[in-house]
């Protein structure tokens, strides 16, 4: 945490930046204490401050060092998502600096990996600080690199696939909706490069100032609104809305001056004149260069380099317009002044990228202008000597190209070949550079070998072409993503970068293009092509080449689907995926395999615009479409697509099936009626095509639908339908399990982000809920239990138990064995009710394990709870309720956690709605496995018979009965090996440390050590390097922390402990398995910190929070709270839960936890200031 002084110096630092108060703001940086100079926020911060003057070396700098000091100490390991929030900074940075996009690639990796999963809604500041600089990058992606797939990365965030928008777009409203203008703002700035029109950019910057009279108090509305204002207005003159503009730029205007600065230094007005300057309609260009040359020579502009640098562009272009209307030396002389010094200030700046755009656009204007080459030619070398690292491979392509082209002028023909070798050389780099990361950049652009042999692999393979029509070809298409003409590079790239395009359809058009021109297409081709057969005008063969000529990729890409979630008539698309079959496989001169997957993919396109419409009998013929052209396709084209054959075919069969059951309902039961074969018998050549292929996640998936297929036969309990579709779904869950038999060599956090970003694993969580709607109709009440609770053992161990059930057999091999990469299939223990009833005997017996699960029948449409508990005398029992879940979470949705409401007297009352939930006798320990929203709430606070649970019954908590298995193992092994202490004292090895918030938690932590004979840690003694300590010694037995707790419900992840140096996170705690030494097991932790219990819940109904964190760290049992709570009550649970733990003696946890909820309840009976404090895990301690 930064103090107060450095903070307010860092938010005085961003208002003066706002402004463009530069030198004020370097002056308020200078003043920060140098202890806190480097810390990630100052750095991050001093930063933009430099990014806004485009000083970018030294932005680059900052960073670096700030970097450096991190690894140092490690705290870039530790703090990752600030530390990935400096990193991406950096790379973006350094793509200007260095001409590199090797970092920022990294980067892309590595935040893409860190939000997989993560509701958009649920998004940080910092996380949406790292995705615009991550949206950023893939804006400039083509222009850099090529050879990208887009839609691989803009995934990120997670959005509804349902939602006709972009990504972004949804990111930016879920920005909105929780009203965080700024980072809506930021937002905007990047989503107007995605969109497809004016229209549509307007549409979002007014949607975010309709937003601004809602937003946050500490929002400043002024800035956000002056931004999004002249957003609108850039927008608003592109469209030709000079008025509106004006208007907008004046409101935009008066905004700014309600900045708290002095007025006389509010420099903020300077970006909006150089937006008007930019869009002034001069006469000619003499007036231009006037106008740009005046405006330079302000002394605002001169201290703010940004700006300068574009007045320095604009100047050269205008003296470029001039001197090509009128080459006389003395133009000449000016122009080339103009262009050194725009190339001086960004070499002064570290602006190595648009530095090799000048480079680019002299060396061209030199071609076209002038004799006089030699000294181009001596710029691009000199450049390549000067940064020999820069590596931009569609610049340095067009680069290449230009320089092999002044040498051609000037005859050098060794040179020529020898560039042209470099070229095929980038090109090859360049092609490499995202196959890691996008299946798409696999398509090689290679020539076929057959025609010019493998062998040539030097400059005379360009000699044998370079009269060839291929090679032409291939340079008069060298500036591909570059734009229209290269003098326009270094003004089209800045301020916003054009946006990315599908790689398929620019492909698609440019050969488009080139087959009108070359007339491989008829004029009827054409206008069945474009879809305008009845539009007369088009019937001349100029008109529909002029057509071509004008379209856009995105505008091609509608004129053959239609609009999205709309798509053109089948009919016509097979007539024009007919002319494409044949003009791609027989006519077109280009790279087989290039021809090849276009013309795949062209059908993968039409196949999932139909996909999420109802048109299945569509569905299934473009399928199978699909599944015909495959074996046609050259090998390379094969291997590219061959491993989607399979869900497309079962995509034909769920669709099939579907219109089948519309036609004839029995077809979904009747396993013996013809359509029901049908879809059988395609699914059986799926799953013959997966294990030929060893393509186990589709084998798995193939499996649960063909168990799914038999699921309505089984329900009716049809005998061959009950045991097809129990054999499949047997077959299905063994199969998920033989693909998770990799991720067991991986330990700490690594295994849990693996198996939470395990997105091809939902369908695996749908199993268990098909088996229970099927367990439910079975008439034997006692198999119907049984099978029941086997059922949901089996679900509720995908998760946490999983992990934890890994790490006891990792444990018990061999140490030989533990780190084996080449893992066998092995198979975890299944969890009996033999292994709980081990449990209640050491516990003493009386033990009732309750269980809830989703029943479901032919009659109900709605799914309703199960309980499935094991009695004290070992029964098991099932019973349902008579609410279904949707009236459960209605209930848990209106109860709140905040204070306020928990205070009320009625909270209590509203939650006791849900009292149907619990069935019991009295004096039992109760064991809870909740589900769902079930996590959240404090069940022993319902009633039963009018007296509250918790006074009946001592509880106990867990995620699953899997995790609480696990961690009685942890126990009872550690029991049988620690030695007793020698000392005559409680035989008992405690760590206590935190910082309670009042006098009475302070007291309580420190009458607790004396209780242990122990010191705690506390104030600044409390560091993660003390908790660690702790956590890895192997003799504890009991944690104790008592101080402050973080939880964000949008990122679990950062769900911690608030310690005197820094926030220990789950991150953290599941991470000590990598510490080599030693570490405790079996041990309990108590965490009274405000909401130290809270989670969230994932898609397998399993949790992740502070709680399984320590559990799988070795714990096996802790005390945690729900909600926040007053501190007065946590110390006097202290002196409750803890007043039984004597010498030589077992303490039973879960009594331990009633009795101190029963003394709060007794001096302060409201639901706030009792019900947050529950036991998780074995609730017997041994003590002595």
């Amino acid at each position: 945490m930064l103090p107060a002084s450095v903070t307010a110096l860092v938010e005085r630092a961003s208002l003066l930046c706002r402004v463009r108060m530069f030198p004020e703001c370097h002056t308020t940086f200078e003043s920060v204490d140098i202890n806190f100079r480097r810390h990630p926020v100052v750095a991050y911060e001093e930063y933009l401050v430099y990014w806004a003057q485009w000083r970018l070396a030294e932005s680059a700098g900052v960073l670096e060092t700030a970097l450096e000091v991190a690894e140092e100490s490690g705290n870039d390991i530790k703090d990752v998502g600030l530390y990935t929030l400096l990193r991406v900074a950096l790379a973006k940075a350094e793509l200007f600096t260095k001409g590199d996009f090797a970092a920022a690639r990294q980067s892309m990796r590595e935040i893409r990996n860190w939000l997989q999963g993560v509701d958009i809604v649920l998004y940080t500041e910092l996380q949406v600080a790292c995705l615009a600089h991550y949206y950023f990058l893939i804006l400039a992606i083509p222009q850099v690199t090529g050879s990208f797939d887009p839609q691989s990365f803009r995934q990120i965030p997670l959005a509804v696939p349902e939602v006709d928008l972009l990504n972004i777009t949804q990111l930016r409203q879920a920005m909105q909706a929780k009203r965080r203008i700024r980072d809506a703002r930021l937002i905007l700035s990047f989503e107007v490069g995605f969109l497809p029109d004016e229209l549509a950019k307007q549409a979002a910057c007014r949607s975010l100032i309709e937003a601004l009279p809602y937003a946050d108090e500490q929002e400043p509305v002024w800035a956000v609104e002056s931004a999004v204002r002249s957003m609108l207005a850039q927008s608003l003159r592109r469209a030709g809305k000079v008025i509106e503009a004006d208007e907008e730029t004046q409101l935009a205007l008066n905004l700014l001056k309600q900045a708290p600065v002095a007025s006389n230094r509010n420099n903020a007005h300077l970006m909006i004149r150089l937006d008007q300057m930019k869009a002034i309609p001069f006469a000619n260009s003499n007036e231009s260069f006037r106008s740009w040359t005046q405006f330079a020579q302000e002394d605002l502009i001169k201290e703010d380099l940004s700006i300068l640098l574009w007045c320095l562009e604009k100047t050269a272009e205008a003296a470029l317009e001039i001197l090509q209307a009128d080459p006389s030396i003395e133009n000449k002389s000016v122009f080339w002044q103009c262009q050194r010094r725009y190339e001086s200030l960004l070499q002064d700046l570290g602006d190595v990228y648009f530095l090799y755009m000048s480079k680019l656009f002299t060396g061209q204007t030199a071609l076209s202008l002038f004799d006089e080459l030699g000294p181009s030619i001596k710029m691009h070398e000199e450049f390549h000597m000067q940064y020999p690292s820069f590596a931009l491979w569609t610049l340095m392509i067009a680069g290449k190209r230009t320089l092999a082209l002044l040498h051609v002028r000037i005859r050098q023909q060794d040179q020529v070949l020898k560039i042209f070798s470099e070229i095929s050389d980038l090109m090859r780099r360049q092609e490499a550079f995202w196959t890691e990361d996008s299946p798409a950049s696999e398509q090689a652009d290679t020539h076929d070998v057959r025609e010019h042999g493998a062998s040539k692999k030097d400059g005379s393979l360009f000699a044998d072409m370079m009269g060839t029509e291929w090679f032409s070809d291939w340079m008069d298409t060298g500036y591909v993503g570059l734009g229209r003409e290269v003098r326009d590079f270094p003004v089209a790239l800045r301020p916003g970068l054009p946006r990315g395009v599908d790689p398929f359809m620019s492909t698609l058009l440019d050969w488009l293009h080139r087959a009108v021109t070359k007339r491989e297409l008829s004029a009827a081709e054409q206008r069945c092509i474009l879809g305008m057969a009845q539009d007369e005008e088009t019937t001349k063969e100029a008109g529909l080449a002029g057509t071509f000529q004008r379209m856009e990729p995105d505008t091609l890409k509608v004129r053959l689907y239609g609009q999205s979630n709309n798509p053109t008539a089948l009919t016509r698309w097979e007539a024009v995926y007919a002319i494409f079959e044949d003009w791609l496989l027989r006519r077109v001169n280009d790279i087989e395999t290039k021809r090849h997957i276009l013309l795949g993919a062209l059908q993968v396109e039409m196949l999932d615009s139909l996909v999420s419409t109802t048109r299945y009998t569509d569905i299934v013929k473009s399928a199978k479409k699909m599944l015909d052209l495959v074996p046609r396709l050259n090998e390379e084209a094969i291997r590219h697509f061959e491993g989607r054959t399979v869900n497309w075919r079962n995509i034909a069969c769920l669709a099939r099936k579907t219109r089948l059951a519309e036609e004839d309902p029995e077809t979904l039961w009747n396993e013996q009626s013809p359509g029901f074969c049908e879809v059988l018998d395609m699914y059986k050549v799926s799953l013959k095509e997966c294990r030929e292929r060893g393509h186990v996640m589709n084998e798995a998936a193939t499996l649960f639908f063909m168990a799914q297929h038999y699921h309505q036969g089984a329900m009716l309990l049809r005998p061959a339908a009950f045991t097809a579709f129990s054999e499949y779904m047997d077959a299905a869950n063994t199969v998920f399990d033989k693909s998770r038999e990799s991720w067991k060599v991986l330990k700490g956090w690594a295994k849990v982000e693996k198996l939470l970003s395990a997105v091809q694993e939902q369908l695996r969580l749908t199993i268990a809920p098909l088996l229970t709607s099927v367990i439910c109709q079975l008439p034997n009440e006692e198999v119907r239990a049984q099978t029941l609770w086997a059922t949901i053992q089996l679900a509720k161990s995908n998760g946490l138990g999983w992990l934890m059930q890994t790490n006891d057999v990792a444990e018990s091999k061999p140490a030989e064995d533990s780190n084996r990469v080449d893992v066998d299939y092995e198979e975890l223990p299944t969890l009996t009710p033999e292994d709980l009833s081990s449990i209640s005997t050491d516990a003493g017996g009386n033990v009732c394990y309750v269980d809830w699960y989703n029943g479901s029948s032919p009659g109900r449409r709605l799914l309703y709870p199960i309980i499935v508990s094991i009695t004290p005398n070992g029964k098991v029992r099932a019973d349902t309720v008579s609410m279904t879940w949707v009236e459960i979470d209605e209930i848990v949705d209106k109860f709140s956690f905040d204070e306020s409401d928990l205070r009320k007297e009625g909270a209590l009352r509203l939650f006791q709605r849900l009292n149907p939930l619990i069935v019991t006798e009295p004096g039992q320990t109760l064991v809870f496995s909740s589900i769902g929203s079930l996590h959240r709430l404090p069940l022993h606070a319902l009633t039963i018979a009018g007296e509250l649970l918790i006074k009946r019954n001592p509880v106990v908590y867990c995620s699953s009965f899997t995790v609480l298995h696990s961690a009685f193992k942890k126990r009872k092994a550690i029991e049988a090996t620690q030695a007793p202490d020698p000392k005559d004292s409680l035989s008992f090895r405690a760590s206590l440390l935190g910082d309670p918030p009042s006098q009475p938690g302070k007291k309580a932590l420190g009458n607790l050590a004396r209780k242990f004979s122990t010191s705690a840690q506390i104030g600044d003694a409390s560091t993660s390097s003390n908790l660690t300590a702790a956590l890895l010694n192997p003799n504890l037995n009991l944690l104790h922390y008592h101080g402050h707790a973080t939880f964000e419900e949008g990122a679990p992840k950062d769900h911690g402990l608030e310690l005197d140096d820094r926030r220990f996170t789950l991150r953290d705690i599941f991470d000590l398995e990598l510490d080599p030494r030693p570490h405790s097991r079996g041990h309990h932790v108590t965490l009274l910190g405000c909401g130290s219990g809270m989670s969230k819940t994932s898609l397998s109904n399993d949790v992740l929070g502070l709680v399984p964190a320590f559990l799988y760290s070795g714990a096996s049992s802790t005390v945690s709270t729900l909600w926040p709570f007053d501190d007065t009550d946590a110390a006097m649970y202290t002196r409750e839960f803890y007043r039984d733990f004597e010498r030589d003696g077992v303490v039973d946890l879960a009594k331990a936890n009633q009795r101190a909820i029963l003394a709060i309840m007794e001096k302060r009976p409201a639901l706030y200031r009792w019900g947050s404090f529950v036991v998780n895990g074995y609730w017997m301690l041994k003590v002595g």
